[in-house]
């Protein structure tokens, strides 16, 4: 983290404060970076280490400022620090984000979606769903381990009809297409089902597609190899089960959705 973006999480003790660092977008954008790449830039799609910024609209040029391309021939992922995060396409300006996340850390209770929309100035339904994207991108801070459950999810746009004529021989006019963005979330379970006992951990990230490469990026990142890997029947999720201690499937393609311990429930509710 560079001395700038120290100064500026140093200065901030009061609202006023708050308000006075996140005014300036190119601000929250580095102070963003810094938190989403504390050690630099990581390719979110591959991982290389190395990547040229792309001269944006503040040089005068047509590309958004903070886009950067990766390095990797293999590559050349163009991406922002909000990319493939749970903040990935959002339209709302990053002091709204920043100073959300301002809010829910400075809660020692958590904060109500109904209190952070009144102090943020969105929506009820807004902030209820930033809450849940702020406390999936600072909860993770360290591998799950033990049980872990592994499953896919949709969020983002509504199902729309395609208006255009239907591909010969389909008879499929009007077939739904969705425009929602996949995730792959991780659920850890607690080692005890007591009243009060701490919960386990959770992460989400969002992928390109349901691929085994990005179902095994995102599991080397959150998950120890050491933990028992519980999921569905997906091929990928299969092979990438693989490379952990053990991996139990329930098949959802036959109407099972738990085998006594073995399902992926929290999993699935996390959405």
């Amino acid at each position: 983290m560079t001395a700038e973006i120290r100064e500026i999480l140093g200065q901030i003790a009061t609202v006023q404060d708050m308000v006075i660092a996140f005014e300036d977008e190119g601000r929250c954008r580095r102070v963003l970076e810094a938190v989403v790449w504390p050690s630099g830039r990581i390719c979110p799609g591959c991982g290389y280490r190395r990547s040229t910024m792309i001269t944006g609209r503040d040089k005068g040029k047509t590309a958004r400022p903070g886009l950067y391309q990766c390095s990797n021939g293999a590559c050349r992922l163009q991406f922002t620090a909000t990319t493939r995060t749970p903040l990935h396409s959002t339209k709302l300006p990053l002091r709204v984000w920043l100073t959300g996340l301002w809010y829910i850390l400075q809660s020692d209770k958590g904060v109500s979606s109904m209190r952070l929309a009144e102090a943020i100035g969105v929506s009820q339904p807004t902030a209820w769903r930033m809450g849940h994207a702020l406390r999936l991108m600072v909860g993770l801070d360290r591998q799950l381990e033990g049980v872990v459950e592994f499953d896919e999810f949709y969020f983002g746009g509504k199902p729309r009809r395609d208006a255009g004529p239907p591909k010969a021989g389909r008879g499929q006019k009007g077939r739904p297409k969705t425009l929602k963005t996949p995730a792959l979330c991780v659920v850890e379970r607690p080692l005890t089902k007591a009243i009060g006992a701490v919960a386990g951990g959770a992460g989400a990230s969002v992928v390109a597609n349901l691929s085994e490469s990005e179902a095994e990026r995102v599991l080397t990142h959150a998950v120890d190899p050491s933990a028992h890997l519980m999921s569905d029947e997906w091929r990928a999720f299969v092979e990438a089960g693989d490379a952990f201690a053990a991996h139990e499937t329930v098949h959802h393609s036959s109407g099972e959705y738990a085998r006594g311990q073995v399902h992926a429930n929290s999993a699935e509710g996390i959405q």
